[in-house]
């Protein structure tokens, strides 16, 4: 209802662009009020007639005055004549209607009902008259018209009827005062009129005095859209005609291309928003010149529209000192950021609870500062610069600096501040600038002086806390400074030495003839020579001999400015030379004995390497000589369990005699693999072998074993391409997987997995297997992924089996590589194998680069996790 309202009034509004708003408005509701006219004189027939149902009122002349109404406002719709008069129709009519109600009345001799209808269409009548009326007279002549009918009908009611029952003299005192009523509201209204012409007037007047191009711009329900008013100044601006009419095509027309379609769209978002409008845009006068045109505006919600007042002023100027600007802040923004030495742009943000500053935020640093403090420009921003680089406790001290740089406008300080590197000193050089339309700024440069701190730093240790004594002088001899060392040494305090000749002290009480050669001493230094010799120094309870020297410090144009005196403990000296040399003489007695122990190890050695040479050819023989039978004991057992029932003794017989051979065929296998390896002859060769592959093909023949026992293989198998010997990784496959399936029992899972791991991820592992097994100063050399080289690959293949199995004692994990060791030993062990899957697969892999790692937990499981150099793409 709410939005069926709106829309039926606003279908009663003249869409005629020729009418002034005014006039449509007053259409309107000139339009509004006939209709309500023709239902009220109609609607009130039936009251009438059931109030007196004798009583003259025929229904003819209520339907022509009605249609009278309904006639005008119909033909307003299709006559522009009738529209463009249709407010003096409307009056017209009222007259009419006045004077038929006034005969009715008349008629019946002005009884209650018609006389207070009479009196209220009298009232009715004279405000819709004077709604329309521009001058006082057109209600003035309606209210005499009406008075004048009234006062003629109570005169001539005694000629048509019987005396009315109405008091002439207060019905016309009544009509009377409804006229002076009248007259002064509609001379109110008429006033208020004037007022807001005047106003409208001066809106106008003051618009055109306006620098800018005052616009108001309308959007309608329907859809239409135009100006209502365009400031002169609007031709003098743009260059185009301010005539409210096409004036939003011809703007547009001038607007480059993209900018249009952009323009457009933001009119149309604002009109369905009923938000702000704001546009800047490059405007083409008719000129061919080019201005730089800014349009705002503010909504205001009518009755079927939307009224935007706004303004359209030339900005060209201020773009132009923006686009300087921009140069000229692109410029401080190349050397920003070209400075070698670190700065921080910073601004300063007032507390909640007090005027004073709550710190400086940064608002951008150049790369000088992101490398020298290890803070990237996205994560500085925003932060307290003290929160950045202060270290701890130095807190207040740095909020100081911050407050004295605001107040003072500059700041230079000695600072130290937090770096990758740990606390580094530097020399702060703050200036505060302070923007008309923000918050004040202020620019930290960071000046290192870490090298030049711990210079002084070390020159004053070496000054103070020297052994050696240690002064400066005068080229006269006269004491200026001594360090800590010689003021102890002689019990002495610094006022009592300095401003003496340092003959005088204490320290050179050691006989006239030692004075006498201090004194030539400072006399040669002063003329340039560096002066060194053997003399006594007095202390506090004893003399020592001491190497003294003098050195001179020369200015630029060679002139003697200091004396540097130094004395140094000889004694002392000669105690560390003979230390030395008995350390020396330690030093070689060990060399020696190194050298012993070395040849004693070659030795032993080359009898290891010459009994394992031994050892592989013994084994090398056995093989051959234990192979060659074995296979044709496990061959004819073969053939004989194929020619024989399966219930026959001599089937089972055969079957054992098969089990038994391959079991021993495998024990020499492995024995004689684990020999190659440790004797450094497997003869492996490396290149690209895929462990996916391997792994898959291996589960797939340990499956049958695995079903036989209820064992649940699973694949979770990735790309791993290793760089290996192939039948080297397959071993290592066999044997772990093998491992895993045996030591599992029924109803268990065992769970093979394959995947690459990139040379970050090699370095974490490496590093926590390094810090948990040899502590922190292992590193990361110490990982099990480095190639022989040292160097840790670029990336790893990774072979992981994990099993649900029985596991064993994380201790004893060790001692499981050993060769021939198992979980259970002995006559009753519980488990078959020779012990050495682990030993064989664990020597091949170290001898390919790679290492094998176990996690296991004792009645939990265990997880092996073989890792082999990958291969290059």
């Amino acid at each position: 209802m709410n939005g069926l309202l709106p829309s039926l009034f606003s279908a009663l509004r003249p869409k005629d662009k020729c009418l002034s708003d005014r006039a449509r408005f007053q259409v309107q509701m000139h339009r509004l009020l006939s209709l309500l006219g023709a239902a009220l004189i109609l609607g009130f027939a039936p009251l009438y007639a059931l109030a007196g149902p004798s009583g003259t009122d025929p229904l003819w002349a209520r339907f022509g005055v009605a249609g009278l109404l309904v006639g005008l406002f119909a033909a307003s719709y299709f006559s522009f004549w009738i529209r463009a008069r249709f407010v003096a129709c409307v009056q017209g009519a009222a007259y009419v209607t006045m004077g038929w109600f006034a005969s009715i009345a008349t008629l019946n001799q002005f009884s209650v009902d018609y006389a207070t209808g009479l009196l209220l269409v009298y009232v009715v009548l004279a405000a819709v008259v004077g709604f329309g009326a521009r001058s006082m007279s057109r209600v003035l002549w309606f209210l005499a018209y009406g008075f004048l009918l009234t006062a003629a009908g109570l005169a001539t009611g005694p000629l048509v009827g019987p005396p009315s029952s109405a008091s002439a003299p207060i019905f016309l005192g009544s009509m009377s005062a409804v006229a002076v009523v009248e007259g002064i509201l509609t001379r109110g209204w008429l006033r208020i009129q004037e007022r807001i012409r005047e106003q409208e007037s001066r809106f106008r007047g003051l618009a055109n005095s306006l620098p800018g191009a005052v616009f108001q711009f309308y959007a309608r329900e329907d859809g239409s859209v135009g100006h209502r008013f365009v400031s002169e100044h609007t031709e003098e601006i743009l260059g185009i005609s301010s005539d409210p009419d096409g004036f939003l095509e011809r703007c547009l027309s001038r607007v480059p291309e993209g900018r249009r379609r952009e323009m457009e769209r933001s009119i149309r978002e604002a009109i369905e928003t009923e938000s702000r409008w704001e546009f800047e845009t490059p405007f083409d006068r008719p000129s061919s010149d080019r201005i730089w045109a800014y349009g705002a505006s503010v909504p205001e919600r009518r009755e079927g529209e939307t009224v935007f007042n706004g303004v359209i002023l030339d900005i060209t100027e201020r773009r132009r000192a923006e686009q300087a600007r921009e140069e000229e802040r692109a410029r401080l923004e190349s050397l920003f950021e070209a400075l070698p030495t670190p700065v921080a742009r910073c601004e300063a943000h007032a507390s909640e609870n007090s005027s004073g500053p709550e710190g400086l935020q940064v608002s951008d640093v150049n790369a000088a500062f992101e490398e020298t403090f290890g803070v990237d420009a996205s994560d500085a921003r925003g932060r307290d610069v003290n929160e950045i680089l202060v270290p701890s406790g130095k807190e207040g001290e740095a909020r100081s600096l911050g407050r004295r740089a605001l107040k003072e406008g500059t700041l230079r300080a000695e600072v130290q501040r937090e770096t990758p590197e740990g606390v580094r000193d530097f020399r702060l050089q703050a200036s505060c600038r302070r923007p008309g339309d923000g918050p004040p700024e202020v620019y930290a440069i960071y000046t290192d002086i870490t090298g030049r701190k711990r210079r002084e730093r070390r020159l004053s240790a070496i000054f103070n806390q020297t052994y050696q004594f240690t002064g400066l002088m005068k080229p006269d001899g006269t004491v200026i400074e001594v360090n800590d060392t010689a003021l102890q040494f002689g019990d002495l305090t610094r006022e009592e030495v300095t401003g003496k000749p340092l003959w005088e002290t204490h320290w050179a009480q050691t006989g006239e003839e030692s004075k006498k050669r201090l004194k030539e001493a400072i006399q040669r230094a002063a003329e340039g020579e560096l002066v060194r010799y053997e003399r006594p120094v007095r202390g506090r309870e004893e003399a020592l001999d001491a190497d003294f020297s003098i050195r001179p410090v020369t200015d630029e144009e060679g002139d003697v400015t200091l004396l540097i005196p130094e004395a140094r403990d000889i004694t002392e000296l000669k105690e560390r030379e003979r230390k030395l040399r008995e350390a020396k003489e330690e030093a070689e007695k060990a060399r020696r004995e190194a050298e012993e122990a070395k040849e004693e190890a070659e030795e032993a050695k080359e009898e290891a390497e010459s009994a394992s040479r031994a050892k592989s050819a013994m084994l090398a023989n056995m093989s051959h000589e234990i192979r060659t039978p074995l296979t044709s004991v496990i061959g004819f057992a073969e053939a004989i369990g194929e020619e024989t029932s399966e219930e026959a003794p001599a089937s089972r017989f055969a079957g054992l005699i098969q089990k038994s051979g391959k079991r021993l065929l495998r024990t020499l296998d492995g024995v004689l693999n684990l020999s190659k390896l440790e004797a450094g002859r497997a003869g492996l060769t490396l290149g690209p072998v895929d462990l996916e592959a391997q792994a898959r093909e291996a589960a797939k023949e340990a499956s049958a074993k695995a079903e036989k026992k209820g064992v649940d293989v699973r694949l979770e198998t990735g790309p791993a391409r290793a760089r290996a010997d192939e039948g080297a990784a397959e071993i290592i496959v066999q044997n772990l997987l093998s491992n895993a399936i045996k030591y599992t029992e029924e109803g268990g899972t065992v769970w093979v997995r394959t995947r690459q791991e990139s040379r970050i991820q090699q370095e974490k592992s490496a590093g926590a297997e390094a810090s948990t097994e040899a502590g922190p100063e292992a590193g990361l050399e110490s990982g099990p992924e480095q190639t022989k080289d040292g160097r840790a690959p670029a990336s790893a293949a990774v072979l992981e089996v994990e099993d649900t199995g029985i596991g064993m004692e994380p201790e004893e994990v060790e001692a499981m590589f050993e060769p021939f060791r198992q979980e259970s030993e002995g006559l009753s062990r519980e488990y078959e194998g020779t012990g050495l899957g682990l030993t064989v697969a664990q020597r091949a892999a170290e001898q390919m680069g790679g290492s094998i790692e176990v996690d296991t937990e004792k009645g939990e499981g265990s997880r092996f996790v073989a890792r082999l150099p990958g291969a290059e793409p």
